[in-house]
């Protein structure tokens, strides 16, 4: 089960046009290291996801020309971090967890595979000819972690809450369907403030 942050930041991917997974384990026999582990989210956006509601309004903080290119195929690797903790345990920044969340993000395969590990392992994008991948984390607190595109939960909120605002009467009128009680109150809240 997502919890609190996880679930603002599966949200967030969704408006953003990702199909998200959630809690992608990282099984201890296929890494190096003797500790299982897990990506918090895994995402893939094709180049050419389009939907009405919406019409293209994704956040600029994710994408532009520093992070990732709305022109290619995007696979995303996310950790998410709730706590206020100082320099958090991160275990995306290992080869082979990168290799592994690469690998069921299926963009690449034989020697590239290898190459965009390791290009991951200390950039924040491996970018392909037709498709790139990009390791995000996400934190309560400002973060300039090397290797990540770091983003607050507070932006987060703050775009979920914008997009709502901005297409209020879809999000209320479909507002039962959305599988996630806290979008639902999300949803609902936004709507209260605006009566």
């Amino acid at each position: 089960m997502k919890n609190y942050a996880e679930e603002l930041v599966y949200w967030y991917l969704r408006f953003n046009g990702f199909f998200p997974l959630t809690n992608f384990v990282l099984h201890r026999q296929d890494l190096t290291s003797n500790q299982n582990a897990d990506a918090d989210l895994l995402g893939v956006r094709p180049k050419f996801v389009r939907e009405e509601v919406g019409r293209g309004h994704v956040d600029k903080a994710l994408f532009n020309s520093d992070n990732l290119n709305l022109a290619k195929n995007i696979g995303i690797i996310c950790e998410v971090k709730s706590g206020m903790q100082r320099h958090p345990r991160i275990p995306l920044d290992q080869e082979d967890r990168i290799l592994y969340a690469l690998k069921r993000i299926g963009f690449f395969a034989g020697e590239k595979l290898r190459i965009h590990a390791q290009t991951l392992k200390s950039n924040k994008v491996a970018r392909g000819d037709f498709h790139e991948v990009g390791k995000l984390f996400i934190s309560e607190r400002e973060e300039d972690l090397p290797g990540f595109i770091c983003i607050t939960l507070g932006h987060v909120e703050r775009f979920i809450l914008e997009r709502i605002d901005q297409f209020s009467d879809e999000k209320e009128g479909s507002r039962h369907f959305f599988d996630s009680d806290m979008l639902q109150y999300m949803i609902w809240k936004q709507g209260q403030g605006r009566r």
